[in-house]
């Protein structure tokens, strides 16, 4: 098949595409569209405050250690309850609050207080959502979660051209005062057309049984390709959430760029991950995880090595795309694989712990890069990133390819 009959097959499915998935992508973008805010905020919250490459690591750890804790109870109200619409909505109302009283602290300590609850709305999105799209769009799982994964590339597209536009008038406080409108529209906007299809469903799905909850996890326990699956997912993500938190840094404090120029050149990494999302999803589904994985990690770390080694500025920009297109397409095939090895019963849970285990292994990114780039340099933060996806794309290779549909987890009756 032709790339000109792949691409016109993608715009098909796009534009069939009904509006409840075009709804929970926005939700999403939502989601994603605080922290791609804070990212570009943090160079002047390091300035200001005045701390060392290790303490603003630790500003990001903190956030991810404490989303470990909102993972698993979000997973099992999502398959023994069924509550997803409600999750949504506190999800919502959970992601920007955060952000504003980090704006109204003046010490390390408050932020760092504040900054361990910012990205409890983003888990507590995830395992109603994702399970939902599951669910309903089996045989295209992959473009599915795809266009779910659109949602925060859109958020993080726009924020930092807004917010680098912003920044050259005003203080990074006022612009997380700012940063609360979009969130308040989204949430009108869902709660009006969405939640009420969603709470039908799931108040009309039949609850799990405890016993045969508690079968199915451990069931998904031990199936090694799942634990190897979380562990690509850690590692990429640890990649992911290292060039988030020093990449504007290093655009700002080595680069010399303005905050607009900086916001451009993340917005532009964001914007061709969007364009390479819904391709590698959908490729993923007629050709198989596994090949479309491995090509999307190797050409991702591939991009870093050459980036920090020629430090060639002229070419940063054309760089940062390719990278996007790579780092970020990568990330629904990897979610779509495993739910495919995954009972459709447990889908909120298995979408939680996966969240969870990348939560716990990203946290120590900004940390370790933090630690790197404080007595080495910036860029040897970036040849350490390299490597960690370099070897997610060597575990990968130890992975089965997965049936083409995930078995119950109760047989049903003839």
């Amino acid at each position: 098949m032709s790339l000109r009959t792949k691409l016109t097959d993608q715009i098909h499915q796009i534009r069939q595409t009904d509006s409840l998935l075009w709804l929970v992508a926005l939700g999403h973008t939502f989601t994603h569209w605080c922290p791609a805010t804070f990212y570009l905020l943090l160079p002047y919250l390091v300035q200001e405050l005045g701390l060392t490459y290790s303490q603003a690591g630790f500003l990001v750890t903190i956030r991810a250690v404490a989303n470990l804790l909102i993972n698993v109870p979000a997973g099992i109200l999502v398959d023994i309850i069924g509550r997803k619409a409600l999750l949504m909505g506190l999800a919502l109302l959970a992601t920007g609050v955060p952000y504003f009283l980090v704006g109204l602290s003046h010490s390390f300590f408050w932020v760092a207080v504040f900054m361990a609850f910012v990205g409890v709305g983003n888990y507590l999105w995830h395992p109603a959502a994702i399970s939902t799209i599951s669910e309903r769009y089996p045989s295209k799982r992959g473009f599915a979660i795809a266009i779910h994964a659109i949602g925060p590339n859109i958020g993080e597209s726009i924020a930092p051209l807004l917010v680098g536009v912003l920044l050259l008038t005003l203080s990074w406080r006022s612009v997380l005062f700012v940063n609360l409108i979009p969130g308040i529209v989204i949430a009108l906007i869902l709660w009006k057309f969405l939640f009420g299809r969603l709470q039908t469903r799931a108040q009309a799905k039949k609850a799990l049984p405890l016993k045969e909850y508690l079968a199915g996890m451990k069931k998904m326990a031990q199936n090694p390709s799942i634990l190897l699956l979380v562990l690509v997912a850690g590692m990429r993500s640890m990649t992911q959430q290292g060039l988030h938190t020093f990449l504007p840094i290093y655009l700002t404090h080595d680069l010399g760029l303005s905050s607009a120029m900086a916001g451009l050149y993340l917005s532009i990494t964001q914007t061709a991950g969007m364009i390479g999302t819904p391709i590698a999803g959908g490729i993923s589904d007629r050709s198989g995880r596994k090949r479309v994985l491995t090509a999307g990690l190797f050409s991702t770390s591939i991009v870093l090595f050459v980036l920090a080694y020629f430090q060639m500025t002229w070419l940063f920009i054309t760089g940062l795309a390719i990278l996007g297109f790579f780092l970020y397409a990568v990330r629904p095939v990897i979610w779509a694989w495993v739910l495919d090895l995954s009972p459709k019963e447990l889908g909120g849970s298995m979408v939680s712990f996966f969240s969870g285990s990348q939560s716990l292994l990203s946290s120590l990114s900004p940390l370790i890069c933090g630690f790197i780039a404080d007595r080495w340099g910036i860029l040897t933060a970036f040849y350490f990133l390299a490597g960690t996806v370099l070897l997610a794309n060597l575990v990968v290779l130890a992975i089965r390819e997965p049936q083409p549909e995930a078995p119950a987890l109760v047989e049903e009756l003839a």
